[in-house]
């Protein structure tokens, strides 16, 4: 009889055991996933995909360079990352703006942007409400951030008149879409022009 019940015993310590690894495995697998690089891919273009950074692609799988080849796996942590559909949704608008001229004062496609009339329809068309603000309303408002997520606010002094006077959406790897004088486009925020006139990144709270 005893060994009997220890055999018992020990068959209900297995099965916790065992439901405990599935349980544990189960919350894993919803706050991360894993995704095979294919080729064509880029560490930027995988990132942008998921919503975030390609740094917090590169930190989250310790990877010192952004080399990858294809058939490595790639985790991507749901829980460190901005991946949401409200994220896509910001990046699929701006993307759709593309191309509309700058209209000093504008804020719709049909008459054209300018920089912070822009942000304001990207933001309302991907359901997140905002008042009309000029660059430096958004400024103020904007939690700052050090590091930026996509769909954060870039914004730069100095431009055309003294204080925060621009601001572009992020879009990754040092890019940023806005309207200026060209219209709506995309802009390295290194390049020599803005890098002079950054002044840093905000979220809308």
């Amino acid at each position: 009889m005893k060994s009997n019940k220890k055999y018992r015993w020990g068959m209900k310590l297995a099965a916790l055991a065992l439901s405990s690894s599935v349980l544990f495995s189960t919350v894993e697998s919803a706050s991360a996933a894993t995704y095979t690089v294919q080729s064509g891919d880029s560490l930027w273009k995988i990132a942008t995909q998921h919503g975030i950074s390609y740094q917090t692609l590169m930190n989250a799988n310790h990877l010192s360079s952004s080399t990858i080849y294809v058939g490595q796996k790639l985790t991507i942590n749901k829980q460190l990352s901005s991946v949401s559909n409200t994220t896509s949704k910001v990046l699929q608008v701006a993307k759709q703006q593309l191309g509309v001229k700058y209209t000093f004062g504008g804020a719709k496609p049909s008459t054209g942007f300018d920089c912070s009339g822009y942000i304001t329809y990207v933001f309302n068309q991907a359901g997140i409400s905002t008042p009309r603000k000029t660059a430096a309303g958004f400024y103020q408002t904007a939690k700052k951030v050090s590091t930026p997520q996509i769909g954060d606010i870039v914004f730069f002094a100095n431009t055309y008149k003294a204080g925060i006077s621009h601001a572009g959406i992020y879009i990754g790897n040092n890019q940023m879409i806005n309207a200026s004088n060209s219209g709506v486009s995309v802009a390295n925020i290194n390049s020599t022009y803005w890098k002079k006139h950054f002044v840093g990144y905000g979220r809308l709270k």
